[in-house]
């Protein structure tokens, strides 16, 4: 293991806490500025799109740039759009500020993977590395949902009507992005021998297994996860601070979970254990609805959210293993695009479909988790072990 990589895990994870005040107090920030949850889930899809077309790109860019390089442009771009999103002067505004957010989205996430990936040597290092850069991340998740949560109150109180104090809270989405440019800039980068891939069918095969359950998930989860907060408002009246203690509690315990995931991958092998969490997740989603408390409903979910996410840096590391350094970054931005695009595919109809009811989003969401997990099973249960 190198070592610049403590720098580049901790400055992702305290970047972690800064970014999760944007994601939980979005719907209440555009709810508070006048927009329903038809509005909300366009501009969660012109997001979520645009990172779809340069998750595409972003292995291009790094075979040309270096992923370093790649990686401070998107944090550049990414700081631009959430300045958008602060100003929010008409819906126009708030459109390209969710559209630079996107493409941060897109070159960030299949970059950082790679180049997490190029800086160990076995593939139990790598394991454990991706699990311990999840966990740390999502322990700061855990501290920035608590404090969004309960930041609007405190600043409400002071006498700051809704949308000021929202518009507060997600300045401070920036210093994520003072944090995260100084770590890129003092990192090594890791050379690229080949600026072309060698595209074969063999490759192609491989790169879809990993993108088809990863696009079936996708738009599984764009149909619910991003209303999850204002769902928890609109079904059982809750506040913005009693919310805020259920992402707090689903981030704090899956972030803790995280450090013993390796040994779990160890004794099952990674794909039982992506997939036997991942179903028992989407059996959960399928009660959901029924919950008649807000307490229980709270713990159901929770659960779900840990058997669900948990397993993602599993499932990324799992993918690094198969492919080889120039490919990685290509690889691993097409995955993510298919999942993205189907995810703005999702926001848009989890939109209407809440709008209808606030049962079939569930429904729909877990019959699809399903079926993507058996597919993730079949392609991948030979390579286990």
């Amino acid at each position: 293991m190198e070592k610049d990589v403590p720098v580049i895990v901790a400055a992702t994870a305290v970047g972690q806490l800064f970014l999760q005040f944007s994601w939980f107090i979005m719907p209440f920030y555009l709810k508070a500025l006048g927009y329903g949850t038809d509005k909300m889930g366009a501009l969660f899809s012109v997001q979520t799109l645009t990172g779809g077309v340069f998750f595409l790109l972003a292995g291009q860019m790094s075979l040309k740039l270096g992923y370093k390089k790649t990686l401070i442009i998107a944090a550049i771009l990414g700081a631009l759009g959430r300045v958008l999103q602060i100003l929010a002067f008409n819906f126009l505004t708030l459109v390209l500020g969710f559209f630079l957010v996107g493409i941060n989205m897109g070159l960030r996430d299949p970059n950082y993977s790679a180049l997490l990936s190029e800086k160990v040597s076995s593939e139990e290092e790598r394991h454990k590395l991706f699990s311990y850069s999840f966990g740390l991340g999502t322990l700061a998740n855990a501290l920035g949902v608590l404090v969004a949560g309960h930041l609007p109150e405190y600043l409400i109180g002071m006498g700051f009507k809704n949308e000021i104090a929202y518009r507060i809270i997600l300045s401070l989405a920036l210093i994520q992005f003072a944090i995260v440019l100084p770590a890129l800039a003092i990192i090594r980068d890791v050379p690229v021998k080949e600026q072309r891939i060698k595209w074969r069918r063999e490759l192609v095969v491989k790169i879809l297994k990993f993108s088809l359950p990863s696009a079936i998930i996708g738009l599984g989860a764009g149909i619910t996860i991003p209303f999850m907060s204002i769902y928890f408002n609109m079904r059982f009246g809750r506040s913005i601070k009693e919310i805020s203690w259920v992402f707090f509690g689903q981030q704090l315990v899956m972030g803790l979970g995280s450090f013993i995931l390796p040994i779990l991958v160890r004794k099952l092998g990674p794909v039982k254990v992506i997939t036997y969490f991942q179903w028992s997740a989407a059996l959960l989603f399928l009660i959901f609805p029924s919950i008649p408390t807000f307490l229980l409903a709270a713990l159901v979910y929770v659960v779900r959210s840990i058997l669900m996410n948990i397993v993602w840096p599993v499932n990324d590391s799992f993918m690094m293993g198969f492919f080889s350094t120039e490919e990685k970054a290509t690889a691993a931005g097409i995955r993510r695009a298919f999942s993205t695009f189907m995810r703005a595919l999702g926001n848009y109809s989890g939109g209407l479909l809440f709008a209808i009811s606030l049962s079939y989003p569930f429904y729909a969401t877990a019959v699809l988790y399903i079926l993507a997990t058996g597919l993730f099973y079949s392609f991948f249960i030979k390579h286990n072990n």
